[in-house]
């Protein structure tokens, strides 16, 4: 079966849906599938994830020229620079600009239709709910090419991107069939979309960097707090460093490493120091390679993420096989991965049950190692290559033979192998 993963571009690092696209071409590609990459803008040079897909001898085409997506990056830049500076006209410039990204995308229609009727992949699998998701879904429908889109956070979030998701909902009727990561989420895709079929659920896959060896035992007296995504609100980086005070007025021992970048740096920055914190914090830049995130969750005990928003976070599958125990706020299909044998959920934006939990993990050691231990079962149980790759060969059969069963009319997904979320797409 010849697999076609499509986006519009790569959109930098920590960027969950380019890292599950990635890991299910790779992976697949290893289990002995076809599987090509399709990219509307062509990657950066040196990109990290371009890197990973030549390694593992995963064609990547692009559709678009390197000096045309030079262009509107560019513009993307200057809209941004004007919105920062003249705040009341941003929803204005916002809206202007994402027409305009909306019309130059579509005129790639013919272009990718071309491609995709002399490559004929068996289906074509899409994410992001983008102008250019919404050129490759209905290039795939008029040449003949069964299509998926995957949600992987939540329709119409985050805050601000509702009218984005307004205009997308239009093309996915076109689509054979709407995937999401967790069974929440697919009840929340049914909420908010009762319009289209029931989603079915494709949990994302990660990399097992550890071998299954023992979790890192660390060297300092110390509890080392982890958070690895965007430094942006919606992430929740001035929520954990308020979490982390209170943390340390309970434990002062404790320490806080950071991955990732984000406008919001300079303003953590501030507020450590303003509290006192500052040599207590490290901040490490962003992980771009599958080695620099397994030292990364290797050199912390807790991984926190205080999200407002999510989907099923790419950062708490990695800390879970790495061992770690999770602190992180029940929204989205965290409540699906999180339960408390693996770690503490506290609401969104409550910054004293975040700082409790945190503390509560500092002073009790056996819980740290316990919730490890369970959180290591659970990766195992969920998203390792072994468990989900039949699960992936499963529906993308059913997709191609379009009518929900395997080419011989019964599942070839052998019963000691049934993913525990398999149910959902039977």
């Amino acid at each position: 079966m010849k697999i076609l993963f499509c986006k519009t571009s790569f959109a930098g690092p920590i960027s969950g849906a380019d890292e599950i696209a990635v890991t299910y071409a790779v992976e697949l590609k290893g289990a002995g599938h076809s599987t090509e990459m399709l990219l509307v803008h062509p990657p950066a040079s040196g990109d990290p994830l371009a890197a990973r897909l030549r390694a593992a001898d995963v064609p990547l085409h692009t559709l678009a020229s390197p000096v045309f997506s030079a262009s509107l990056a560019a513009a993307r830049k200057v809209a941004i620079r004007v919105m920062q500076a003249y705040s009341p006209t941003s929803l204005l410039i916002r809206t202007k600009s994402r027409n305009l990204v909306f019309d130059l995308l579509q005129r790639y229609h013919d272009t990718c239709c071309e491609y995709l009727a002399r490559n004929r992949p068996d289906v074509l699998h899409t994410m992001t709910p983008d102008p250019g998701a919404m050129m490759l879904i209905r290039a795939a429908r008029a040449t003949g090419i069964p299509v998926v889109y995957h949600e992987v956070g939540l329709p119409f979030h985050p805050p601000g991107f509702e009218e984005v998701y307004e205009r997308f909902v239009s093309v996915l009727p076109l689509c054979t069939s709407v995937a999401v990561l967790s069974p929440r989420l697919a009840q929340e895709v049914g909420r908010a979309l009762p319009q289209i079929a029931p989603a079915r659920v494709l949990p994302l896959i990660s990399h097992d960097a550890t071998n299954g060896d023992s979790p890192n035992v660390m060297a300092s007296n110390s509890v080392r707090f982890g958070f690895a995504a965007r430094l942006e609100h919606l992430k929740g980086p001035l929520q954990l460093i308020e979490g982390f005070r209170i943390a340390h007025l309970a434990e002062p021992k404790v320490e806080l490493k950071i991955a990732g970048e984000g406008s919001l740096r300079q303003q953590m920055l501030h507020t450590l120091s303003r509290l006192g914190l500052e040599k207590k914090c490290l901040f490490t830049g962003v992980y771009s390679t599958l080695k620099e995130r397994s030292h990364f969750m290797g050199g912390i005990d807790v991984f926190v993420l205080p999200s407002l928003t999510e989907g099923t976070p790419n950062a708490i599958i990695e800390a879970m096989a790495h061992a770690k125990p999770i602190i992180a706020t029940s929204v989205g299909g965290i409540p699906d991965v999180v339960s408390e044998e693996v770690g503490i959920l506290v609401p969104p934006n409550d910054t004293k049950a975040l700082g409790a939990a945190m503390s509560r993990l500092a002073t009790d050691d056996e819980l740290r190692r316990a919730m490890g231990i369970a959180a290591r079962k659970k990766y195992e149980l969920l998203f390792t290559p072994r468990v989900v790759l039949p699960l992936l060969a499963h529906f993308y059969e059913s997709v191609v033979n379009g009518n929900g069963a395997t080419n011989n009319g019964t599942s070839r997904v052998s019963s000691e192998r049934d993913h525990p979320w398999f149910s959902f797409n039977a």
